[in-house]
């Protein structure tokens, strides 16, 4: 089992020159807002309850499917046919289930607006089921159907690497497009369905082409900002604008590389980008999506089929650094959110707007959505 430090210990509190009163701002603010993240983990391990309790958190999106979220704790590694399938994420729904039943006084599942809302009146950890690539789908649209039904609610279209859907950010660029026939299939029955599309590690193609083909809004639930670092794992000012349009929301990602393309940054890097964001999209279309993974090893993760020499090379190899997140001074966890409030309070954003970028936007998108 892989066990590394900021599994246990809480996030460094970054000084942001905040004045007494201003201190007891934003730690009121922080007690009364609903704070969600579009992407609060990635996989599982049990002091996750004490450190989103430390940070405040409301609920978030916990990633599933991927091969076997408790095989991460025990540092197993996995067949290449096990990543994203069907049965990985059957399994994983199944396994969430157990989780929340052993910790009725700390965890919820979320399935729409109203359960974020009660776990916050609670003050239990919500948790939204998503997966991070549609390959589970193979060609069979009632797959969306079940897992609809067993509690699935995000849908990220594509990985790295073109699917049956679309094309993913890492995919070579000749290769690159919007939606297949069937990809737009896939659209239209989460539409029905009312689960939320998700384009993080999409390309700019096929998020462009989803927000145009869906009838409801869209997400990308963490990624970062082509302006601010040029690299695959980013999208293009023109996607954030239709995303935009769309009425979706963009959430930001807190790895280094994306913030800064390079192995440290701190939570002073994360509202920078966060501030170039607000400015190009609109206050109303902004949210967090940290991509926390802090139970897995590297080797783990670059052993996924998405992770081949070419995409670790596009984005960096994390040698010096892991996890990754220990790498961002202020938001090494899920306890860091209180530094993104603090900052937000000392770059002289309103109540009203530090509300919509903590939580707020995505709570709207998925009373719309879902």
């Amino acid at each position: 089992m892989h066990e590394y430090d900021y599994m246990y210990k809480p996030a460094t509190v970054v000084d942001f020159g905040l004045t007494p009163e201003q201190e007891a701002q934003a730690r009121r603010l922080h007690e009364e807002i609903i704070v969600f993240d579009g992407l609060m983990e990635c996989t599982w391990y049990d002091n996750f309850i004490n450190i989103a309790k430390s940070g405040g958190t409301t609920a978030g999106c916990l990633s599933l499917g991927i091969t076997d979220m408790h095989g991460w704790q025990r540092g197993d590694t996995f067949l290449t046919e096990r990543w994203w399938s069907w049965d990985a994420l059957v399994n994983d729904l199944t396994s969430l289930g157990d989780i929340v039943r052993k910790h009725p006084d700390d965890l919820m599942i979320c399935l729409n607006g109203d359960d974020i809302h009660q776990a916050k009146e609670t003050g239990k950890i919500g948790l939204m089921p998503g997966v991070q690539n549609s390959h589970f789908l193979d060609r069979d649209l009632s797959r969306l159907n079940k897992s609809y039904n067993m509690g699935l609610r995000i849908v990220q279209l594509t990985y790295n690497k073109a699917n049956l859907v679309g094309s993913g950010c890492m995919e070579k660029e000749e290769a690159q497009f919007g939606l297949s026939r069937f990809g737009e299939e896939v659209v239209g029955r989460m539409n029905e369905l009312g689960m939320l599309i998700d384009t993080g590690h999409c390309s700019t193609a096929t998020l462009m082409a989803a927000a145009e083909v869906s009838d409801k809004p869209i997400s990308c639930t963490h990624a970062g900002l082509r302006s601010m670092v040029n690299q695959p794992r980013s999208h293009t000012d023109e996607a954030l604008n239709k995303l935009a349009d769309n009425g979706g929301v963009f959430g930001l990602i807190s790895a280094p590389g994306a913030l800064t393309g390079k192995q440290r940054c701190s939570v002073h890097d994360y509202l920078d980008n966060i501030d170039y964001a607000v400015n190009h999209m609109g206050v109303e279309h902004v949210g967090l999506g940290t991509d926390f993974v802090l139970p897995s090893s590297m080797e783990q993760i670059l052993a996924g089929p998405d992770w081949g020499e070419v995409e670790r090379e596009a984005v960096g190899v994390y040698v010096s650094v892991w996890p990754w997140s220990d790498g961002h001074e202020g938001m090494e966890n899920n306890s860091g959110y209180p530094n993104l409030t603090r900052g937000l309070v000392a770059r002289g954003y309103s109540d009203e707007d530090i509300t919509r970028i903590m939580g707020g936007n995505w709570l709207r998108l998925i009373e719309e959505v879902i």
